[in-house]
């Protein structure tokens, strides 16, 4: 078994600023590791004393002095424990065969203990077989369970949804006629996927020390440490033995596995409801790439809409009804301008840019993106021309960027006022591409045959539309009611977090059938909700305005309730 080397005093000798005593201020716990015995060891920050490398920490299992410290720094980890397996009882259960020491570390810092603690309703089947095995041998006497227990074993976004279920947004933020791309778009991506688990809800604490132990071939990450926070005090301390980061100590002999106890495994609670759908969903996504998609624990079943479970998730791609169209979708290979490099530096040498509008004040084309975000310079009626299949370049090509599968999870939440909406819990760059709308693609002048409860979650595909001007060729928009992805949760603001823009890279620009892509307009806080203008035209017409006439409002239009400082007061419709 493994085992902590002993671990170093520290010499202090190159110290200064502690007290007459050579007492030193403490700072704060900033982290802390588990070893196999279950002991924890912190992390302290010290106040005036740091080392010659610029190191001011030190590891030990006790702060005689500030015990305060140490239960403060418990208390907020629990409570950061909790929140995890309120949402999710997901676990990550790979890591590198030479971090054996940093097993329990890892697994405190996923909320182990608390995900078992909640998922006690929820048992696993794992190594039923062997357990059952293992029982049948040590017994001589059947148990008359174990038999039983074996087989238990627009936007368009135009006019009002008809629907008050809240998985649509709020009328008010809603609905808007046909929609205009804004002229300053959005972008950008990147992907790494986990493994995860359910965590084992049979086994206890010493069993689960010893399979972990035991387990000899299992590969997996790196174990994250428990992210830092540090917890502020101010007392004078001493420590006769701190422990410079990375040192370890002796663990103690871990109890022995299952002991012949035979477990019976209550029957598994089929998903049903928001837990349905949200493990479809991701299926879907995950499927595609992408990363998850949540809804939030504050939906409860009784909010779920029965259209939604029949709900096809598509996460990167259109859905053709009508066969006609899907032909015109798939080119004739022949017809993709292609470019032949190893890497695509400069746009004006990339062949496969040849058509792009994208240009510099001197004419020079330009790519859409910049370090892998968007960089918000095409005009009004210009779409993004990104590196296609048929390129030579590869798959994480600089003008590959909307094409990419989704890198930033997905919460699907109950607002305030407009029903659900959409945010992501980690905070996002401005110019961040974070996915497309998707659904049922058709043509415009089909959308007013479309059910009443549909129009509200259509998105014409206008983005090289011009205001003002005569725009010819084909016209499409796309529907997300019966299948789409999480973009149609995304709501209304008069200041949004977000803006749109064409792009295309599955086809060619003269079908008139691009991507629109969602992108950040600025730097988004984590959890901040995700919104976008149903109405840019309008917005642009504002900032026309001279000021000396009051824009009228429409009859027919819808009262906002965004709640942003700057809100027109009205979407058209």
């Amino acid at each position: 078994m493994w085992k902590r080397s002993p671990s170093p005093e520290e010499s202090w000798s190159d110290a200064e600023g502690g007290n007459e005593n050579g007492e030193w201020p403490i700072k704060g716990v900033v982290g802390e590791e588990v070893d196999p015995d279950g002991t924890s060891r912190y992390e302290v920050r010290w106040g005036n004393w740091s080392r010659k490398d610029g190191t001011n920490t030190t590891w030990q299992t006790d702060i005689t002095d500030r015990n305060d410290l140490v239960n403060r720094w418990n208390k907020l980890q629990g409570l950061k424990r909790n929140a995890l397996a309120q949402d999710s009882l997901d676990m990550e259960v790979s890591w590198p065969d030479d971090a054996v020491h940093k097993r329990f570390t890892f697994l405190r810092a996923q909320a182990y203990e608390e995900k078992k603690r909640k998922a006690l309703d929820k048992p696993s089947a794992a190594n039923w077989d062997k357990e059952i095995e293992s029982a049948c041998r040590r017994t001589d006497e059947p148990d008359a369970e174990d038999g039983n227990a074996a087989s238990r074993l627009r936007m368009r976004r135009g006019t009002p949804r008809s629907t008050p279920s809240y998985d649509i947004q709020c009328s008010s933020s809603v609905k808007h006629t046909r929609r205009t791309t804004p002229s300053n778009p959005p972008s950008s991506s990147k992907r790494g996927a986990s493994a995860r688990k359910r965590s084992p809800s049979i086994l206890g604490d010493d069993t689960f020390r010893s399979l972990m132990f035991n387990s000899s071939t299992s590969k997996v990450e790196s174990p994250r440490a428990i992210p830092k926070g540090v917890t502020e005090g101010s007392k004078n301390v001493v420590t006769n033995r701190p422990v410079k980061s990375g040192q370890t100590g002796t663990s103690k002999p871990v109890p022995s596995a299952m002991k012949g106890d035979v477990i019976f495994v209550r029957p598994v609670k089929p998903l049903r409801g928001r837990a349905l759908i949200q493990s479809s969903w991701n299926q879907a996504a995950q499927e595609a790439g992408a990363a998850d998609i949540r809804i939030s624990s504050e939906i409860v079943d009784g909010d779920v809409g029965q259209h939604l479970h029949k709900f096809k998730y598509i996460e990167r791609s259109y859905h053709f009804d009508n066969g006609d169209l899907q032909s015109i979708f798939d080119v004739d290979p022949g017809a993709f301008l292609v470019c032949g490099c190893t890497t695509c530096q400069r746009a004006s040498q990339c062949d496969c840019q040849s058509e792009s509008e994208i240009t510099n004040d001197r004419g020079n084309k330009l790519y859409a993106y910049s370090g892998g975000l968007f960089a918000f310079r095409i005009p009004q009626g210009v779409e993004v021309i990104e590196c296609n299949k048929y390129c030579k370049c590869s798959r994480m090509c600089d003008n590959r960027v909307a094409q990419r599968p989704r890198d930033i999870p997905i919460e699907i939440f109950k607002t305030k006022q407009c029903g659900w909406g959409a945010r992501c819990p980690y905070a996002l760059p401005k110019g961040k591409v974070l996915g497309i709308y998707t659904g049922t693609l058709l043509r415009r002048e089909d959308v007013d045959n479309l059910p009443p409860e549909h129009i509200g979650y259509v998105f014409d595909l206008d983005g090289t539309e011009v205001r003002g001007q005569d725009n010819a060729g084909d016209k499409f928009s796309v529907d997300s009611y019966d299948c789409g992805n999480w973009t149609r949760f995304v709501n209304h603001s008069c200041s949004p977090s977000m803006k749109v823009y064409s792009v295309v890279f599955d086809t060619i620009r003269e079908v008139h059938m691009p991507y629109v892509a969602f992108v950040a307009a600025r730097d988004i806080p984590a959890g901040e909700e995700l919104t976008i203008d149903y109405e840019p035209s309008a917005a642009e017409e504002m900032a026309e305005d001279t000021g000396k006439q009051k824009q009228k409002m429409s009859p027919t239009a819808l009262l906002c309730k965004c709640g942003a400082k700057r809100c027109r007061g009205w979407i058209k419709q």
